[in-house]
This record gives structure tokens, C-alpha cells and sequence, in this order.
């Protein structure tokens, strides 16, 4: 520092230069924008991975009510989801969440239902999380199975009950409902 200039540092800055504010904020500003693009990205990130989570836990809530109607009474079940009457215009009820509650399930014929397991199955609770089970018997399946050329079906049909389960949930994080289906068989016990 000359004794003339005290506050003029530009003729001694030589080796020990330092950054300007200008350059300090500019880095600031680039720093600053790089890191809101990752916050999005893993923001994103997060809210896919917790959608396919939903996904899994419907896939495999499903599966386990599938798995809990192949162990039903085929005869009761038969009776229940009125196979035989394979007019196109037959009733043909179905099984929902909505129809039970924690303690116990309506239904016309209640002769397969075990009152304590299935209310779980159709209203399971996993995070805390509600979702909501409906079973539906798939007549116009069925009635290909018996109608259709394929000798191989028509001998099993009998002994099949096409059925189709979808669980509705949470489908992510904006809240809205999704649902997952999975399609499966009841079996008579006779070819189990």
C-alpha cells in the first residue's frame, strides 16, 4: 500500500488475489440452480418410488384375496356366484369391502365366509394406508371356457370359477385412487 492511495488495493493484489463479491455471488447464483434441478429430480424420484410401492402392496393384497378364494368351499362359492346360470343376462353378485366392516360381512349366503378373516381381507390396512378389496365373478369368461373349441376347456370348466380381484388405493402422492386387477381361478377340490 502506498502511503497516497490507502484505500486503491489494485497495485498490490498479486499473489494473495482473492475472489470479488461479484464472482462469490455468481458461483452463489450457479450453485443455487444446480441444486433446485437435484432437489426436483430426487423429489420426483420420490414420489415415483412411492407410487409403485402403492402398486406392490395392490398387487400382492390382491393376490392374497385370490389366495384366500381358492380355499373356499368350490360348491358354496359356485352357489354363491351363481355359475350355472350362464345366460347373458344372469346376476351375478360380487364380494366388495363396502359390504364389510371390521366386525362382520352382509351377505345373502354366507355359508363359505369365515366372519373374523374376511373383513381383513377386503379392508386391509398396511402404513396406515385403507385399501378396499372387491371380488367379481367373470361369467363371459366362463362362458367361453364351455362354449368355445377348445375341448380342453370345456372339461375344465367345471371345476373353474373365473374370478377377478381388484383393490383400489392410494395411487401416489397426490392422492388419487388407483387400482390393480388380478385374475385368477377358483378350484374344485377335486383337482386340486
Amino acid at each position: 500500500m502506498s502511503w497516497k492511495d490507502p484505500w486503491n488495493r489494485s497495485r498490490e493484489r498479486g499473489k494473495e488475489a482473492g475472489f470479488t463479491l461479484i464472482e462469490v455471488l455468481a458461483a452463489i447464483v450457479i450453485l443455487s440452480i444446480v441444486s433446485l434441478v437435484l432437489t426436483s429430480y430426487f423429489t420426483h424420484a420420490l414420489s415415483y418410488s412411492k407410487s409403485n410401492q402403492n402398486k406392490t402392496i395392490m398387487v400382492n393384497l390382491a393376490r392374497n384375496a385370490l389366495f384366500y378364494m381358492e380355499k373356499q368351499d368350490f360348491e358354496a362359492m359356485s352357489k354363491y356366484f351363481n355359475v350355472n346360470d350362464t345366460s347373458p343376462n344372469a346376476a351375478h353378485p360380487s364380494i366388495e369391502a363396502k359390504q364389510c366392516t371390521s366386525t362382520s360381512c352382509m351377505y345373502n349366503n354366507d355359508d363359505f365366509i369365515n366372519s373374523a378373516v374376511l373383513p381383513e381381507v377386503l379392508n386391509p390396512v398396511i402404513n396406515n394406508i385403507l385399501y378396499q378389496v372387491k371380488i367379481t365373478y367373470q361369467a363371459e369368461l366362463y362362458r367361453d371356457m364351455l362354449r368355445g373349441g377348445d375341448i380342453r376347456k370345456q372339461e375344465m370348466a367345471p371345476y373353474l370359477i373365473p374370478v377377478q380381484v381388484e383393490v383400489t388405493g392410494p395411487g401416489g402422492p397426490s392422492a388419487n385412487t388407483a387400482s390393480m386387477i388380478v385374475e385368477g381361478y377358483i378350484t374344485d377340490e377335486k383337482i386340486r
